[in-house]
């Protein structure tokens, strides 16, 4: 599966941008995925799905297919032609998913927040009719409730992944972009203070010179020789090892160390 490192690396370029690569197999048995999933060292989401190649009406293997926020199939092809133009251009129109069903004209403020990305705005609206009389308004208020309750569950799952992992880059760009998207809410006020005291943190900045540094670097090693790049890789991976960077320049220069 010569494809794989391409999805991995497509997935890692553009997670952040709102773009997300899951396989889909339907082997049902978990010992033998787990396997695979370790044996290829596998950096995407797995989904098992029964009959997947009748579901999706697939022609061939393996195939890839885009969708969009709204559940339309975009694009369908090998997974080889899944490139930056590609993507790059379903960025350009991408968009929140929007309130996918007529709600009570009661919560058209929630709505219209929700509807242009003002989640905290859309919270803000919701305390009179959460607490309505009318119980048809209220279950609209509670569906709207739930998936800003949800958008804001997922997110913070993904901070303390961040937080974990030493991701501080991906932490920030989330924080910030929470602190935007959910103003008018505590929750705001916090995700911009931890963004600004993650920002001036010595960690983060070793982040930031690491990526710098292994950005420049990767162009010309393919120019290099396999020892000369695997010793410019493990120096880099040596200084800044507990930063994503560091690490990804670690297991590069395992690649070229099989190749003198």
């Amino acid at each position: 599966m010569r494809f794989l490192p391409h999805l991995v690396e497509v997935n890692e370029k553009y997670r952040d941008k709102g773009v997300e690569i899951i396989m889909a197999t339907d082997v049902d048995k978990a010992p033998e995925l787990e396997k695979f999933i370790a044996d290829k060292k596998l950096k995407l989401g797995v989904a098992r799905v029964v009959d997947v190649y009748k579901l999706v009406k697939a022609q061939g293997y393996p195939t890839s297919y885009g969708i969009d926020v709204d559940g339309n199939c975009i694009w369908r092809g090998h997974p080889q032609g899944l490139n930056d133009a590609l993507v790059d251009g379903w960025l350009k129109d991408l968009r929140a998913p929007k309130i996918p069903r007529k709600l009570s004209d009661a919560l058209g403020a929630a709505v219209s927040a929700y509807d242009n990305g003002q989640y905290g705005g859309a919270l803000n609206a919701l305390e009179k009719p959460l607490k309505h009389k009318d119980e048809k308004v209220k279950a609209d208020a509670q569906y709207i409730a739930d998936l800003l309750n949800g958008r804001l569950e997922m997110n913070k799952a993904a901070a303390k992944i961040y937080r974990d992992s030493g991701e501080l880059e991906k932490l920030v760009a989330l924080l910030e972009g929470d602190a935007k998207d959910f103003g008018g809410i505590d929750y705001a006020k916090d995700c911009a203070s931890e963004a600004k005291k993650t920002k001036a943190s010595k960690a983060y900045k070793q982040c930031v010179e690491a990526r710098e540094k292994l950005e420049k670097l990767k162009p010309g090693l393919k120019d290099m020789k396999p020892a000369d790049a695997a010793k410019a890789l493990n120096k880099l991976a040596k200084e800044f090892a507990d930063t994503p960077a560091g690490k990804q320049a670690a297991e590069l220069a395992k690649e070229y160390e099989e190749k003198k």
